[in-house]
């Protein structure tokens, strides 16, 4: 429905011969999704098109999602209601909501216009793919890519080069060679058909999965997401798999003695003379001693991390204890040879060793964001001096992850 003309369109679709259509009960319509159901029940009523539903009957389904909806405001997002631009960008409404998951993800949503207009360029870089899983999430994670480094292609992910190498099968229309040079060396396209390709991986991946990941569901969740799938089935056997809460409790009234002191959830705060409206609107699981809070901050979302270095129990001032889990600071990126990610990240390989000698350009380590894997390359000739991250750490553009000498 990003367009708007979703309704227009699916009766059109009706009165051309159209045997069966997706529509979405009305909390959940509209915008990025389809056509509200009662609508086109409503619409179609009394027509030889008649679907012959009671529209009564859906009300205790919509008063339901109602409120479902209703717990998940926090993540709305503005681009996801109807934007007519998409008539002339082409871009889908399922691509759009996944780029403003993606720019939120990291805290750059106020970029999403320019995200929008490198799209269509990295498109035509790479021969017009069509707009639709899995090529519209590749030309998305690029182009976002090509906006937050602040430089087309410095960073290609993993997908981008196996586009160019024919893995996705072969581009519609011509690709830019010097950008397909850049993504694939000196590596050559495929020949063949791309599956004919690809080896077993669902047996071999067993050995790789914990004791308690033996379901099917589990195997194809390690292949698609292995950083994040390890740390879910760790978090299941532990027995650490504690929902996040959806809507923050406002503590109503005083509080009286003994009870728990709530911490506020939306406030105004003064720094240096000026204020600014603050309402946490949600928080993330806690890896690596710190946990990620998404707040607006007079009304723009962003994500804080919090690290804590002193944690009082809510209610019991003398209850204190320093943060727990913690690890050392990684030094800041200062020196040539200081290798940092392009973006927040998680280290999904680790490539190089202390010793190695490595070349400009030579790929370090793959991090995972956005849900694609990238190769951070050397950006210096040089030996590797020091590794400050393992395998499976999440990792900051304004950390130190290898240093070179």
């Amino acid at each position: 429905y990003t367009s708007g003309m979703a309704s227009m369109s699916s009766l059109m679709a009706i009165l051309g011969g159209l045997d069966m259509l997706d529509t979405s009960i009305s909390p959940l319509a509209g915008g990025t999704s389809h056509p509200a159901t009662e609508t086109l029940v409503a619409s179609l009523q009394n027509t030889p098109y008649d679907t012959g539903l009671d529209l009564a009957s859906f009300l205790p389904i919509t008063e339901h999602f109602r409120e479902v909806r209703r717990k998940y405001r926090q993540f709305e997002s503005d681009f996801t209601g109807v934007d007519a631009e998409i008539l002339t960008s082409q871009i889908p409404g399922g691509m759009l909501s996944n780029l403003a998951a993606q720019l939120t993800e990291q805290n750059a949503l106020d970029r999403m216009r320019e995200v929008l207009e490198e799209v269509p360029r990295v498109r035509e870089d790479m021969g017009y793919p069509p707009l639709v899983t899995p090529t519209s999430q590749i030309v998305g994670t690029q182009a976002t890519l090509n906006v937050l480094t602040g430089e087309r292609y410095k960073v290609i992910t993993s997908e981008t080069k196996n586009y160019f190498l024919g893995l996705y099968g072969r581009a519609p229309g011509p690709v830019a060679r010097d950008i397909m040079a850049r993504a694939i060396g000196d590596e050559e396209p495929i020949k063949t058909r791309p599956a004919d390709q690809l080896d077993s991986e669902l047996d071999t991946v067993a050995k790789d999965l914990p004791s308690s990941a033996t379901s099917i569901e589990d195997r194809l969740s390690f292949i698609l997401f292995p950083a994040i799938a390890r740390d879910f089935f760790e978090a299941r056997e532990k027995g650490d798999l504690t929902p996040e809460p959806l809507e923050a409790t406002l503590a109503k009234g005083p509080a009286v003695a003994g009870e728990l002191h709530l911490a506020p959830v939306e406030f105004n705060i003064t720094v240096h003379g000026e204020t600014y409206h603050v309402k946490v609107s949600g928080s993330g699981r806690q890896t690596d001693g710190r946990k990620p809070y998404y707040i607006r901050v007079n009304d723009r979302l962003q994500e804080v991390s919090l690290e804590p270095i002193r944690e009082i129990l809510a209610g019991v001032p003398e209850a204190s204890h320093a943060g727990t889990g913690a690890t050392p600071k990684r030094p800041r990126p200062s020196k040539p040879g200081d290798v940092a990610p392009p973006m927040p990240g998680r280290v999904v390989k680790i490539l190089a060793a202390v010793g190695d000698q490595v070349k400009a350009g030579d790929p370090l380590l793959i991090i995972e964001a956005m849900k694609m894997e990238s190769q951070v390359p050397a950006p210096i000739d040089g030996n590797v001096s020091a590794i400050f991250a393992s395998e499976g750490d999440n990792v900051k553009t304004d950390e130190t992850v290898i240093q070179l000498e």
